[in-house]
């Protein structure tokens, strides 16, 4: 129970990922061009989902915990899940329990499994699907029910056809070296059928009278992604190396666990077999994963966990090294404890406080840019993803690439600052120097900054009426001076750049939309590590 509190307080408070942002916003999209927005095109599963977050939400901040919540709640269903596998399995109530909470005491898992992205998702259909296999006769009708539970997780996120795999493997191959070869033919086959059913039931539903887009998006998308890879990113290995070094004990008993139980294959049920012949093949699969990110393991644990007391039961009759392996397991299950609680130091106090100070500064109808989509219910001019492929991408083609024409032909009227959009400022330089101001930390609006006498070049991002602010954001009373005419009052300007001077009121002060700033504005310097640590 300690767990699963600290389960939502880790939800509520913890360092967002960016791509959580993207990953809950792309559901304002849905039904709405969503497979002409979302880059690459992927499945949308769970921008369904997340569609709840932003019904039940009533601001950006909201929708974001909200979606987090939603997420944790998903992960206490998939512990059920693997409560109910435990006992389907043959363990009774007490080692039920305690493979739960091995579960639980992974550091993967506790950090990732409320984040809103994908795998949390397609990891609940994928326990659902081996949990009617491993509780069911494996009639016909049970294995094309585990195939559509297969392909909802594969809608979920492509990634999820690692399950796919695991569990046509896992039912096929046992059924063959049962020499039961016309059963595991049957059993592929309804597993196919039920996949291919989710998929087909999609497709028509996204797209209607024209499906054949929307399955297009399920094979090219991945693909993309998928040939592009890792290496962009300097190879990631070394997260392989930082998840088995954190949990090693834990990774000790399930990998052993796995092991002592192929050893004994032919003697295990059928039920059995099959669950282990999946949480291999996952295992291998997610750790041999070219890009493996933090929350890829979740795709993993839960199945390995099935097997971590396994070592337990084939030493238990030697008492000296029964104990050693208790002791060890039972002191990795109370660091787990501790390190839960370390990990809220990455708080994202300072991002939320940034996504609700962006929102109070843009009307409904007002357009963002930031190459994450901090705000998930407001609209931007591109949904350009800005991950290391699209940064370098953004370098490698400057004047041509979608940044640059973002800004020069449908600006945002905000521009939420990160050390993302650090990477590509020699590009959109030209383009934003003398068009946005800082009116906070990370925040940039449409505007310039004025000095008393001092003439400055403001090429105007989008036309609109503009008016004099101080640094507070309240109204300023004042004269500008416009291309040789004055005006004392808010002003139209048309787009393009325009020589501005400040004839009368103080001595600085900012011309902008007109709006309501007052006490939305804050000084100091942008924070480019509000991201930092988000994998550590």
């Amino acid at each position: 129970m300690v767990k699963i509190i600290l389960l939502f307080v880790l939800a509520w408070n913890s360092l967002f990922v960016m791509d959580e942002f993207g990953q809950l916003g792309y559901a304002k999209y849905l039904f709405r061009e969503l497979f002409d927005t979302i880059q690459p095109s992927k499945a949308a599963g769970s921008t369904a989902f997340f569609k709840l977050a932003h019904l039940v939400g009533w601001d950006a901040t909201s929708i974001l915990l909200v979606g987090r919540i939603q997420t944790a709640l998903l992960g206490c269903k998939i512990v059920a899940m693997v409560y109910a596998c435990a006992r389907a399995l043959g363990e009774d109530r007490v080692r039920a329990l305690s493979i739960v909470l091995v579960l639980l005491c992974f550091s993967n898992f506790m950090e990732r499994v409320f984040r809103t992205i994908a795998e949390p998702l397609a990891v609940f259909f994928a326990v659902a699907a081996l949990l009617v296999v491993v509780r069911a006769a494996l009639s016909a009708r049970h294995v094309l029910a585990a195939g559509v539970l297969s392909g909802l997780a594969f809608l979920a996120t492509q990634k999820s056809v690692y399950f796919n795999v695991a569990l046509g493997l896992g039912l096929v191959t046992d059924a063959a070296m049962m020499r039961r070869y016309s059963t595991g033919l049957a059993r592929g086959a309804c597993l196919v059928l039920g996949w291919s059913l989710s998929i087909l039931a999609y497709c028509f539903v996204f797209g209607g009278s024209n499906p054949v887009p929307i399955a297009e998006s399920l094979v090219f998308g991945p693909i993309e992604v998928a040939t592009r890879g890792g290496v962009e990113y300097g190879g990631l290995r070394h997260l392989v190396l930082q998840t088995l070094l954190r949990n090693v004990v834990l990774y000790v008993f399930c990998f052993s666990g796995m092991a002592l139980s192929l050893m004994r294959f032919r003697q295990l049920e059928e039920r059995n077999r099959i669950a282990l012949i999946f949480s291999i093949v996952i295992t291998v699969l997610v750790f041999i994963h070219d890009q493996p990110w933090p929350y890829v393991f979740i795709m993993a644990l839960p199945f390995m966990s099935l097997w971590s007391l396994t070592p337990l039961d084939r030493i238990v009759a030697n008492t000296r090294h029964f104990r050693i392996a208790s002791v060890a397991l039972v002191t990795a299950v109370v660091l787990s404890f501790v390190s839960n609680i370390v990990y809220l130091r990455f708080n994202n106090a300072a991002q939320l406080e940034l996504v609700a100070r962006a929102e109070s500064l843009l009307a409904p109808g007002d357009r963002y840019f930031d190459g994450i989509g901090m705000l998930p219910n407001r609209s931007e001019p591109s949904t350009l993803w800005l991950d290391r492929h699209y940064v370098l991408a953004t370098l490698r083609q400057g004047d041509r690439s979608e940044a640059y024409e973002i800004f020069s032909k449908s600006p945002p009227k905000m521009i939420l600052w990160s050390y993302r959009m650090e990477y590509i400022y020699p590009v959109i330089a030209p383009l934003i120097r003398n068009s946005y101001v800082t009116v906070a930390p990370n925040l940039r609006i449409a505007g310039s900054r004025l000095y008393l006498g001092e003439q400055e070049v403001f090429d105007v991002p989008i036309p609109g009426v503009y008016g004099l602010y101080s640094a507070t954001g309240t109204p300023l009373r004042g004269a500008v001076d416009i291309d040789g005419t004055v005006f004392d009052r808010p002003v139209h300007l048309s787009s393009g750049p325009k020589a501005v001077t400040l004839r009368m009121g103080s001595g600085e002060a900012l011309l902008l939309p007109q709006g309501s700033y007052a006490g939305r504005f804050k000084p100091g310097s942008d924070d480019l590590s509000m991201f930092a640590n988000a994998y550590d």
